[in-house]
């Protein structure tokens, strides 16, 4: 009975948000957001490398506006990759990472909420496997006001900044990964992702 309030509440609430949206489509205000140009050149004084992308790639993650960046942290024994993905209006530019790394072939050996601890910072943890490659992956949503690892919760965030404030911001999917084979390479992964906050949080 408490579950079919609640599911009433939150279509009642989803109803309320359209109505809004509808009535101030016309008047939304957008916001700076984050962008792309906030994510750091350089970790630990060693450069990032930006990776290509394919035209399947543009094509499929960055239709109508969107963006996509693909870059590669050399920390001397380890390496961690980004790859980035921006949205302002567009939520198909953003996907759980699932959807690709599954479709690329790669088995989800587990996945589900994880706090870094340093910052308490909340991702989405992967541990993925192809072949004989296994690696941790660490992703989440951000629009430099909300933090968030749910893809339901970027959503919602989006649709009530637009309803109750009339303000569209853009929205970056961060996703960073790094070869798995012992506990310390999934440490350095959460110090990279805590580096990489720290300064992208920078004005």
């Amino acid at each position: 009975m408490a579950k079919n309030i609640h599911l009433r509440l939150i279509l009642l609430l989803l109803v309320a948000l359209g109505l809004r949206f509808a009535l101030t489509a016309r008047e939304v205000r957008l916001a700076a957001g984050y962008t792309l140009d906030r994510l750091p050149a350089e970790l630990g004084g060693r450069p990032a490398v930006d990776l290509p992308l394919s035209a399947f790639e543009v094509e499929l993650l960055a239709p109508e506006g969107g963006a996509i960046l693909q870059r590669r942290y050399d920390l001397g024994t380890q390496c961690v990759w980004l790859a980035a993905v921006q949205s302002r209006t567009d939520w198909r530019v953003q996907h759980p990472p699932q959807i690709c790394y599954t479709a690329q072939g790669w088995r989800i050996l587990e996945q589900g909420g994880h706090t870094l601890p340093e910052r308490g910072l909340r991702v989405q943890r992967m541990l993925v496997e192809k072949d004989a490659d296994r690696r941790v992956v660490y992703y989440f949503y951000t629009d430099g006001q909300h933090w968030t690892s749910s893809y339901f919760w970027r959503i919602f965030h989006a649709l009530s900044d637009r309803a109750v404030r009339a303000e569209v911001s853009t929205w970056v999917m961060l996703q960073l990964s790094t070869p798995y084979a012992v506990a310390a390479d999934e440490a350095r992964l959460a110090a990279v992702v805590g580096q990489l906050c720290a300064q992208a949080q920078r004005p």
